[in-house]
């Protein structure tokens, strides 16, 4: 029996009560139902009564797997993976998440969602998005396997779902042709001097934009001409961090051409004088970043694309504008024209299998394909 408790508030007399509504049986504790706030003790009967009546008819069941909605064990499910996989790819889960899946699904009991209803919810995130399809799929499908494993449900509605056909990526424009990147380049050194260093390097060694952000003056070998990849910047639940690489190949050294790194230690040299000038050099902890924010402090990943669109913006309108990532499609095609291995390139790139580079970079292989025929036609014809 439900007892009504009386306590004083503000020098009045008010009542509460306890009501015990059964057994949870996502937590297996007992579930309480807490009142308070009555002015007599025959309100509190009432409310007591109330709530008899609806635990008696099945309306205050505590909270089953029945009704359990999808949002909840989505919920459990990215808790439990989140000291587990990088920060930066719960975010991007989480965006897929919030954007696309709970959209769909999210109020929905999770054991009430059919087949038909997640292939409809496929298509739909298709069309919003068709180049993360297979990603968001894959994690709607990841919930409801936590939910098998937990008991929630028996199997996943996602079973019979028909992926639709990614459209084939374009990567084709983001990169500069040869005399595109001279162009630029030659620009950006006459107008913007204090940019030149990191275009170039992006250029020359095919770095990622957060590997390059990354790099301390520690990973420049000068003597060997020799560049260390180990680290990168990524998206953090709590701002930009500092990670490792997803995979082996991602660790790597690069060698690098004398040009680059004379712009290396151009930029080094500007930069201690610059710092020398703001009283900072002996301040700031070391090794100091080798590309900064103008303090000796790193950048932000979108503080470098704006300044990259401010230097398009000076550039004739007709001018080829690609994406900081374009820089390492152009290191890898302009290597690929120019005779180097696809090993060479994958092992420059990072990439963990050829294939990856293949797949990429088809475009470029493409030609190798043609100058090898011709090639082998000019031979057979002497």
């Amino acid at each position: 029996m439900t007892k009504i408790k009386e306590y004083t508030t503000k020098g009045q007399t008010k009542y509460k009560f306890a009501f015990y509504a059964g057994i949870d049986d996502v937590t297996g504790k007992k579930k309480y139902i807490h009142k308070q706030g009555f002015k007599t003790k025959k309100e509190a009967r009432l409310a007591v009564s109330r709530l008899e009546l609806q635990k008696a008819s099945g309306e205050l069941s505590p909270l089953t797997n029945n009704n359990l909605t999808f949002e909840a064990v989505a919920d459990q499910y990215m808790e439990a993976k989140k000291h587990s996989i990088r920060d930066s790819t719960y975010q991007y889960q989480a965006g897929w998440l919030n954007n696309h899946i709970l959209k769909s699904f999210g109020k929905l009991k999770i054991q009430a969602i059919k087949g038909y209803q997640c292939q409809n919810a496929i298509n739909d995130w298709f069309i919003k998005s068709p180049s993360a399809i297979d990603q968001i799929a894959a994690l709607a499908n990841q919930v409801f396997s936590y939910a098998i494993k937990n008991g929630y449900i028996n199997k996943s509605p996602m079973q019979a779902v028909i992926l639709p056909k990614k459209p084939e990526k374009k990567l084709t424009d983001n990169y500069f042709t040869k005399e595109e990147l001279a162009y630029f380049l030659e620009y950006v050194k006459k107008n913007k001097p204090e940019r030149y260093p990191l275009y170039r390097f992006l250029a020359f060694s095919g770095v990622r934009i957060g590997e390059a952000l990354a790099l301390t003056w520690d990973d420049i070998d000068f003597n060997a001409a020799t560049v260390t990849i180990d680290k990168t910047i990524s998206r953090g639940l709590n701002g930009p961090k500092i990670e490792r690489p997803k995979t082996k190949a991602g660790w790597r050294k690069i060698a690098m051409d004398k040009i680059t790194m004379q712009a290396l230690a151009s930029q080094q040299q500007a930069q201690n004088k610059r710092l020398f000038a703001l009283g900072l050099l002996n301040t700031l902890p070391k090794p100091l970043p080798v590309f900064d924010n103008g303090t000796g402090r790193r950048p932000y990943i979108t503080t470098a694309k704006k300044q990259l669109q401010a230097i398009y913006r000076k550039l004739p309108s007709d001018f080829k504008k690609i994406t900081l990532h374009g820089f390492r499609h152009t290191h890898a095609t302009l290597l690929i024209e120019s005779g180097a291995s696809i090993k060479t390139v994958q092992q420059r790139l990072g990439h963990a299998n050829i294939s990856m580079t293949l797949g990429v970079y088809a475009h470029a292989t493409k030609k190798m394909e043609t100058d090898a025929i011709n090639r082998l036609n000019m031979y057979f014809s002497n």
